[in-house]
């Protein structure tokens, strides 16, 4: 069965971007290490929620080399498979719109090259802007994104950081201070989240049509009726930025009968300097399960690795059009 996993904000525009070329060049150093001052909790998530909408703005019209590495597993807990994608990865914000999106363009499979990939590509969002588009054309565009990627869809998990800190995720979250780190010579504060309250907007219902324009977290849980899907995790925040420079985030689901949560999938994400006020994704790291229905054992199916080379800017203008 196709695996899926999407963070949006659904507010659909139609547009179209030109290409930049991709340019290449090593991380900037970080500065030096800080003192970790005591915060109180309250005053850590408010701080951290500025600096998530710091990341999100900053990171639009950013490029990057990715490198996405799948292996699969047997039930022996064996690899059977492996996949390296290497693509252009774009964060882009249509003009007049406050909704930013991910788009791949991918340029080889396995190391060789992918035939025709820019023009694939700007066939594609040449589309989008003609008046008869319609979803089904930004559907296409995200399938061009994942078309090499195993069935394994995942979606938003480079663009959307910290999603606890999200205003509309807050509310369901208890977060506590779980102690201090340092990370690249930078003094932390390890800032704890655990999912207590359901919430709409994360959900294994792959059929509910998500609130416009709320970040909504969508998981396919292979397992019919109602799982509880809940989410925990840990952030690893500079102490004098309150930046993300590390996170670990599980979601946890407990179907009818089960004892206890198990967990679905998770995710580690490493973040570093970069020239822009923001730290940028160096590596995230996602794990898949399958659920045991009648043993209710969690087995590793799916890894999926991302790379990332430095975050720049386009050298040549990204434009865009909206349909009105």
């Amino acid at each position: 069965m196709v695996k899926r996993f999407r963070m949006q904000n659904i507010k659909l525009k139609y547009w179209a971007i030109a290409f930049a070329a991709l340019i290449t060049s090593s991380v900037s150093s970080p500065a030096q290490t800080t003192s970790a001052p005591a915060v109180p909790v309250a005053e850590a998530v408010r701080r951290a929620a500025a600096q998530r909408a710091v990341y999100l703005e900053e990171f639009k019209n950013l490029i990057s080399k990715e490198n996405k590495t799948f292996e699969i597993f047997d039930k022996k807990g064996q690899i059977k498979k492996r996949r390296t994608v290497t693509s252009v990865f774009i964060v882009y914000q249509p003009v007049k719109s406050k909704e930013v999106v991910e788009f791949r363009n991918v340029i080889a499979v396995d190391g060789k090259a992918v035939a025709d990939a820019d023009k694939r590509a700007e066939d594609l969002f040449t589309q989008l802007v003609d008046p008869e588009s319609s979803e089904k054309e930004l559907q296409k565009l995200q399938n061009e994104s994942l078309r090499f990627d195993e069935g394994i869809y995942i979606d938003g998990l480079t663009l959307f950081q910290a999603v606890a800190l999200a205003d509309n995720l807050q509310p369901s979250f208890d977060f506590s201070l779980a102690g201090t780190d340092v990370i690249d010579g930078r003094d932390v504060v390890v800032l704890a989240y655990e999912q207590k309250r359901s919430s709409p907007f994360i959900t294994t219902d792959t059929s509910a049509k998500p609130v416009e324009g709320k970040l909504t977290l969508e998981y396919d849980v292979d397992i019919s009726g109602e799982v509880n899907p809940r989410l925990k995790g840990k952030l690893w925040l500079d102490a004098e930025t309150m930046q993300v420079r590390r996170e670990t985030r599980q979601l946890t689901v407990r179907p009818e009968g089960f004892a206890s949560p198990i967990v679905f999938t998770e995710d580690e994400f490493q973040y570093v300097q970069t020239d822009f006020p923001l730290l940028a994704p160096k590596r995230i790291v996602h794990l898949q399960n399958r659920i045991g229905k009648k043993d209710a054992v969690a087995q590793t199916t799916e890894k999926v690795v991302f790379e990332y080379e430095k975050f720049t800017r386009p050298d040549v203008e990204v434009k865009s059009a909206e349909v009105k």
